[in-house]
């Protein structure tokens, strides 16, 4: 195998190539996250509502669980788009690197059914009092006869499932990040590498860690803040104690992860090798950390208004706003990354995001997705009234 010297490989200017690259990452991330983080909370939500006795923190675990399943079915779906793009463009580079991993890269689709199967199974028991929002996933008399043999009302999560689940899907991100480091290390899947033995997983090198936390604790971020929104919804509709409850736990979630954030991504950034730091902090690299910070400070502090508001929907929803805002400025920068890492080995396939008009126009459209996409998730009940 020897590196493509062609020409780049779609008939596009290069600004719309990385804009369309940016638009697909950024709304993959927003159920990414929200299949990462539910689980984690809706652990904690039944944890705390069951040993204080507070009927709103498990009736909070109830929606959580209920919705885990449409999240990961919407991040399995939405993943093809920018991995094909990233295969279209990087193919050389990414599926050297997939054949290096081996073993571990196939593991990931039967990691990803048992986290889906588990969070199904979880689902199932919480039912809860209104319709229920699975049913287009599964034919009504199996639905019956499974729910047949199990309680209605506010239940325990099934801590073992959800455990499952939760296990399952951070394995996957662990391989998918294995993955991203190797396309970081081109030495590591090079020709000069050798033939391929499906056991190379890069678990020492310094990159892997940061990477991993950084990305858990976004996912934290964005379903804390979506949770916050849910408890908004119940506000507006006169829920006052379950309303209030929901907004004050999904937005500390929000806080406290995008806080993190602060020290995890400069973290990450300082585990580079000092070349691919300084390339990819170059050019619109600044600009870009500019619109990820300033847009999540904005958020967290619209976020704190909301939770002492008496209708903080709107705040919400401008922090969600804003939240997006900062997913694409996080993106572009894993994008500067990548492109600064494969620089040298596919120069004919690297593409530059660039603030220019086609690179701006297919931001706000990312923009306007993701955040319909958010909505979307959240509103999918049926029935507004219940879990």
């Amino acid at each position: 195998m020897t590196p493509p010297t062609g020409v780049p490989v779609l008939p596009a200017p290069a600004a719309m190539l990385g804009a369309l690259r940016l638009v697909a990452a950024v709304v993959y991330a927003v159920p990414q996250s929200l299949a990462i983080g539910w689980p984690v909370l809706t652990l904690v939500a039944e944890g705390v509502g069951h040993g204080a006795g507070d009927t709103s923190m498990r009736r909070l675990a109830v929606w959580l669980a209920r919705r885990t399943p449409g999240a990961i079915v919407m991040t399995m779906v939405l993943a093809f788009p920018p991995f094909l793009l990233d295969l279209v463009l990087h193919g050389s580079a990414i599926l050297p690197a997939a054949q290096h991993l081996g073993w571990a890269w196939l593991a990931a689709t039967p990691l990803m059914f048992i986290g889906l199967g588990a969070s199904f199974w979880v689902a199932l028991r919480r039912r809860g009092t209104e319709p229920s929002t699975i049913r287009p996933f599964l034919p009504d008399i199996v639905e019956s006869y499974l729910l047949a043999f199990r309680r209605r009302g506010l239940e325990r999560p099934g801590l073992a499932l959800t455990l499952v689940a939760l296990a399952a899907l951070l394995g996957t991100g662990i391989i998918f990040t294995a993955h991203g480091v190797l396309l970081t290390r081109p030495a590591l899947w090079a020709p000069a590498a050798g033939i391929p033995n499906g056991w190379k997983f890069p678990l020492g090198d310094p990159e892997l860690l940061p990477r991993l936390v950084t990305i858990l604790v976004g996912a934290l971020a964005v379903a804390g803040l979506s949770v916050g929104w849910h408890g908004a919804d119940r506000l507006a509709d006169g829920e006052a104690g379950y309303g209030r409850t929901a907004t004050r736990f999904g937005i500390l979630w929000f806080g406290v992860a995008t806080g993190l954030l602060a020290v995890t991504w400069p973290w990450w950034l300082m585990a580079l090798p000092a070349p691919l730091r300084l390339a990819a902090l170059s050019g619109p690299g600044p600009f870009w950390c500019w619109v990820g910070g300033g847009a999540a400070g904005v958020a967290v502090l619209l976020a704190i208004v909301a939770v002492a508001a008496p209708e903080p929907r709107q705040y919400i929803v401008g922090a969600a706003v804003a939240q997006v805002i900062s997913l694409v400025g996080f993106a572009a920068l894993r994008q500067r990354l990548r492109e600064a890492a494969l620089a040298g080995w596919d120069p004919g396939a690297v593409t530059t995001v660039t603030h220019s008009g086609p690179a701006v126009l297919f931001a706000v459209t990312a923009v306007l997705a993701a955040a319909a996409l958010a909505y979307l998730v959240l509103s999918s009940a049926p029935s507004r009234r219940g879990t």
